[in-house]
């Protein structure tokens, strides 16, 4: 996430994420799954604006007009959240431009909640220790507490208890954003969780040793089966990525989907793969960075 002030008020650039491991061990007894994963914020982002609005209210517009801007938009949830746990009655005029693709698993909404709550901290002089921030962003919503942090990081709970890990170099990736959505309740309510779960210490000793092909070998996503059966046409995306080895060391779909990427060898092979996927028509392609 990157917050910098502008003439009267607050911007932020609100990254996706991607998931290189994704395990769910059980269904927890408040309905929600526990969760278990590897989490990497990546250079695409939604572009917000903060300035105060005199009057207290939270009014947010949007370049999207699918989204919704009242109460069911995470970003009016974040500030309206915010502005009544601290007491503040100053409120806010919101400007969203949506970058990253809905119901692609790339989070979009949960990192603008994170910027909303980031921006509005400093737009209206809160100086909310960190630990509370927190603590509001997994009210907001799951994986909001997660972009407070960053680059990367292992995530479990309903994903909301965040973990830092270290990144000392680059990591380039190709990202396929299909033209066709996936529900994440949809996604969650068909998977049935393992008898055995998949240990996340190996994809963990994988990033430590600074290797994209080691790295490769490791992902997982527990969702990736039951996202590819509700909407099969996805496999083409999935089969795409795989026939580009040696240039890819692997790929994975990120979240409950439906997007997906590749973990490339380099800045260079990155770039060669976008360009022979572009033409295939399997949606957005882009070369995305994460780094420290």
């Amino acid at each position: 996430m990157i917050v910098r002030p502008i003439a009267g008020g607050v911007e932020v650039l609100a990254p996706a994420k991607l998931n290189l491991f994704l395990e769910v061990p059980r269904r927890r007894s408040d309905g929600y799954h526990e969760v278990e994963s590897l989490m990497a914020a990546v250079d695409m982002f939604d572009e917000l604006t903060f300035r105060e609005d005199e009057g207290g209210a939270i009014a947010l517009e949007c370049d999207d007009p699918s989204l919704p801007v009242d109460g069911r938009n995470l970003v009016v949830r974040a500030a309206e959240l915010l502005k009544s746990e601290t007491g503040c009655a100053k409120g806010a005029r919101i400007s969203l431009k949506k970058v990253i693709p809905a119901q692609a698993g790339l989070a979009g909404g949960s990192s603008d909640a994170a910027a909303t709550l980031a921006a509005l901290d400093r737009l209206w002089d809160l100086r909310t220790p960190k630990e509370r921030l927190a603590e509001l962003a997994g009210r907001v919503g799951s994986d909001v507490a997660f972009f407070l942090d960053g680059p990367i990081a292992v995530c479990r709970g309903r994903g909301e208890l965040v973990e830092a890990v270290s990144l000392t170099s680059p990591l380039s990736f190709v990202l396929v954003a299909p033209r066709v959505g996936l529900s994440t309740a949809d996604v969650y309510r068909r998977l049935t969780p393992p008898r055995e779960p998949r240990a996340i210490q190996p994809v963990l000793d994988a990033l430590a040793l600074k290797s994209p092909e080691d790295l490769g070998r490791s992902l997982f996503n527990r969702l990736q089966p039951v996202a590819e059966s509700i909407c099969p046409e996805l496999v083409a995306v999935r089969d795409a990525l795989a026939g580009l080895s040696p240039l890819l060391c692997g790929s994975l779909m990120s979240g409950s989907g439906s997007a997906y990427f590749g973990i490339a060898r380099d800045p260079a092979a990155a770039d060669r793969v976008a360009e022979a996927l572009k033409p295939l028509g399997l949606g957005l392609v882009r070369v995305v960075t994460c780094g420290p």
